[in-house]
């Protein structure tokens, strides 16, 4: 009997960890004054979307038979693209970066992918580089915006997304993805 992988490879993950590390990404912006954070706000998109390609691009390389099996029903039957194949690219990301196990998803139907991140690597880079306040201006959250827009549109899906919760404001973050 063929034996297959069931989990994510967390090599992958690992490595992904070291490429997108939220600290060494502030330190790479260069920001001398906390004020300027807020017009760092295409820096951190462009730190979500490079996330987002080498997610699926590492994704892509090292399988398992989840998402085989995905990839071959949805062929059979033409349902389901939306949301778990950008789904398994989103927990990539986030698994690779967050301080979690894995993806708090509270919605997952044909027209609605909603998921929780109850604490951000990336918030709290922000917070300890630049100060609490500089936190709270929330312009991290171009990074997720880029990553889910880069990865939705990557497999032709087009999506409409927003933060349902903010780390500011709630204490995490929640974002709900609906297809158009």
């Amino acid at each position: 009997m063929e034996e297959h992988e069931f989990n994510l490879d967390q090599e992958m993950l690992v490595e992904l960890s070291v490429e997108f590390d939220a600290a060494k990404f502030l330190t790479s912006l260069g920001l001398k004054d906390s004020k300027n954070i807020e017009g760092a706000s295409a820096a951190f998109e462009k730190y979500g979307r490079d996330l987002a390609r080498r997610s699926i691009e590492k994704g892509e390389q090292r399988t398992d038979r989840v998402y085989e099996v995905m990839k071959q029903v949805i062929e059979k039957t033409g349902e389901m693209k939306f949301p778990v194949i950008p789904q398994r690219f989103v927990e990539i990301a986030y698994l690779s970066i967050q301080p979690i196990k894995r993806l708090r998803v509270l919605a997952n139907s044909p027209k609605v992918l909603s998921y929780r991140l109850n604490g951000c690597s990336v918030y709290d880079a922000v917070a300890k580089e630049h100060g609490e306040e500089a936190a709270k201006k929330m312009v991290c959250k171009s990074a997720c915006f880029g990553l889910i827009d880069e990865i939705f549109s990557h497999f032709d899906l087009d999506i409409e997304s927003s933060l349902q919760a903010s780390m500011a404001g709630d204490g995490k973050c929640q974002f709900k993805i609906e297809k158009r």
